[in-house]
């Protein structure tokens, strides 16, 4: 057992020194990487400041002891147990506070005033520091111990800030002291240094210390990329971006392309990987990025598609290392984009116009096949040569387009214009309803106006629907692509029918397509059997319609059949008999995708007290009934959802009174 001694302390030892070395590269990776309050002038600026330095002296001690540690356990030991009071308080008081709400409404965080915090803190080592002033007399150093202990209870027995700041002080404590005390106690009880001290000339003292300086360097820099990779995420609020601009919008904007090498928390998608933070190589600089930063720059928050060339619309990192590192913050609201999607920024960026005048651009792109945001991106397909026309102060002018895609007038008086695309019959501008092929702009003294248009293919196709007395019907008609998929995003593929039982389908690119009406069967005010066109029950059945570019199709009318209505009383229970109350009924109607899956399907009815839910049943199609029940689940925080088995039958021989059993529980 004493052979294993020596080496169970060296273990220990170095997972000490490890262990704090991890620590400190966390804290000043953290410190390093974190935002600062430079320019902050909110109320409690200053807390901020207080995390910063208290992160920082963390990871400055952890590594000054895990350094100096396998050559003197004491001086790591004393290093640890001296920045101790100064860091817990730093990193303690900022959170040591109450959320206060007004008779307003207004909530805030109240914390106490520095001087009281560094007071209250004081006393809170004070029984552990006094007694060394008196480590020669004993007997003296426990009165001190007494005494400093008896008033610092008092204090903080009558001290309303006492539970939000003892806790947090006695815990970042623990871990110095943890620690502290480990290298002071292996040195007290003498257990040998990790490494054995040698006697060097001056010189090679001196080179070993920039030696590790150096390599901590390294260390600290390489945990902050690596901390600023991790929290790296493209997610963020729905918005439209920045506006175009010409010249830097804020400090640290920073602005160029880079082509990206590597992507990072990746995935593949069509054969190619896509990330949130990359790393990619500068091309072309416009401003943000100093001339001596090296060619490679790290990217987060954002999408990047490995091997793709970005405009790059970012800012540089805050933190008080990361300032000094190639590291850009892109996040969501910009303009980063690949740079075959930039026609418009590069050309501004390239020439600024002046700010004299006010100046309009824009991009027409022909019509293409949608894609969503994470879908590779696409080959660029500008209209080249497209007709404008702006009307304005000055009077009307034609505009065209160059070759790509790009119109530009510049030394535009201030004033009201509007401007128009002209187009030919099967085009339409825009991905939204709202959007129209002409604008009304109004436009100041150095103003930079852009207006682009996005054309689609005009495909219609359109149809009534009347019932079997020939009068029009009101129901839902939905087009679907011919293997069943859902329409293209670009068309509203779910439409209600008109008064007159009219409907169409605008805006459907070129392709094979189905049209079919009450995709999830009949219900209560539109009591009509699911159907595809001219008459099929089944997808496969049904007729294939053929859009060409910009093609109409009309006469696609179908003739819904009211179909007879019959009452179904159901009875929700527990498995006890007891009944269940606010137990929603769900009907799948054959044919209808909602059938198979269950999922999605239209609410047929809800239970009363008594458990008992009176629906409605139309013809005599086969169906599937169930019914589900959300209950709060305290311990959990969230609800369980109870279900009953599906119930399978044709409608017109189904019983008048069904009982459904809640025996399933899904979370």
């Amino acid at each position: 057992m004493a052979t294993n001694r020596p080496l169970l302390r060296i273990v220990l030892s170095w997972l000490a020194a490890m262990s704090g070395l991890l620590i400190g590269l966390l804290a000043i990776a953290s410190f390093g990487s974190d935002w600062t309050p430079v320019a902050d002038r909110s109320p409690g600026w200053f807390l901020r400041w207080f995390t910063v330095a208290g992160t920082g002296l963390l990871g400055i001690g952890f590594l000054a002891g895990a350094v100096v540690a396998p050559w003197n356990r004491k001086r790591a030991g004393m290093i640890l147990l001296i920045l101790m009071p100064i860091a817990s308080f730093c990193l303690a008081y900022p959170d040591a506070g109450f959320l206060v709400w007004p008779g307003d409404g207004n909530g805030y965080f109240q914390t106490p005033l520095p001087s009281t915090a560094i007071w209250l803190t004081a006393l809170f080592y004070a029984p552990f520091l006094t007694p060394l002033l008196a480590a020669r007399s004993r007997k003296l150093a426990v009165c001190l111990f007494v005494i400093s202990a008896a008033l610092a209870g008092a204090v903080f027995g009558t001290s309303g800030w006492t539970k939000v700041l003892v806790p947090r002080l006695a815990a970042w404590s623990a871990l110095f002291l943890l620690f502290g005390l480990f290298w002071l106690g292996t040195h007290r009880f003498r257990w040998p240094p990790l490494v054995e001290p040698r006697p060097r000339s001056m010189g090679k003292r001196v080179l070993l210390a920039l030696v590790t300086s150096l390599l901590v360097g390294v260390l600290c820099v390489a945990a902050t990329l690596g901390i600023t990779i991790w929290r790296s995420s493209s997610s963020g609020p729905d918005c439209n971006g920045r506006r175009l601009f010409a010249r830097p919008l804020f400090p640290d904007h920073a602005v160029f392309t880079a082509r990206i090498l590597r992507s990072g928390h990746q995935r593949k998608i069509a054969e190619r990987w896509v990330g949130d933070w990359a790393v990619g190589v500068i091309g072309e600089r416009f401003w943000g990025v100093p001339p001596w930063a090296p060619r490679l720059v790290l990217l987060t928050s954002g999408i990047f598609w490995k091997g793709e060339t970005y405009l790059v619309d970012g800012r540089r990192a805050w933190g008080l290392l990361t300032r000094f590192l190639p590291v850009v913050y892109v996040g969501v609201c910009t303009r980063t984009r690949p740079v075959a999607d930039a026609p418009v920024d590069l050309r501004v960026l390239r020439h600024p116009p002046s700010l004299s005048s006010a100046h309009l651009i824009g991009y027409v792109e022909r019509p293409k096949p949608f894609v969503d945001e994470l879908t590779p991106p696409t080959r660029p397909t500008p209209l080249a040569f497209a007709r404008l026309t702006l009307s304005g102060p000055d009077g009307t002018r034609s505009i065209t387009t160059d070759e790509s895609g790009v119109y530009q007038v510049d030394g535009l008086p201030a004033g009201d214009y509007t401007l128009q695309l002209h187009l030919p019959d099967n085009q339409v501008v825009g991905f939204f309803r709202s959007e129209k092929s002409t604008v009304k702009l109004h436009l100041n003294r150095g103003d930079l106006a852009q207006y682009d248009c996005a054309l689609f293919w005009n495909g219609r196709i359109q149809g009534h629907v009347k019932d079997d007395s020939g009068k029009p019907a009101r129901l839902w008609v939905m087009l679907l692509n011919a293997d069943r998929s859902r329409a293209p995003i670009s068309t509203q593929g779910l439409l209600w029918t008109n008064a007159d039982g009219f409907y169409q389908f605008e805006k459907i690119p070129p392709g094979r397509f189905i049209v079919m009406v009450n995709p999830s069967g009949p219900s209560s005010g539109w009591p009509y059997d699911m159907k595809y066109y001219p008459s099929a029950l089944r997808a496969e059945d049904a007729q294939v319609l053929q859009v060409g570019a910009g093609q109409e199709i009309s006469g696609i009318d179908f003739m819904a059949p009211h179909l007879a209505e019959r009452a179904a009383q159901v009875k929700v229970t527990w498995p006890n008999g007891n009944p269940v109350a606010d137990a929603p009924i769900c009907v799948a109607y054959e044919h209808t995708e909602e059938y198979g899956s269950l999922q999605g399907i239209v609410l047929s009815g809800t239970t009363d007290l008594s458990g008992v839910a009176v629906i409605q049943l139309y013809g005599a199609s086969r169906v599937r009934m169930f019914a589900e029940k959300v209950v709060q689940n305290k311990k959990r925080g969230w609800g369980d959802t109870y279900y009953t088995r599906a119930l399978e039958s044709e409608v017109d021989k189904m019983a008048d009174k069904v009982t459904l059993v809640l025996t399933s529980r899904r979370e």
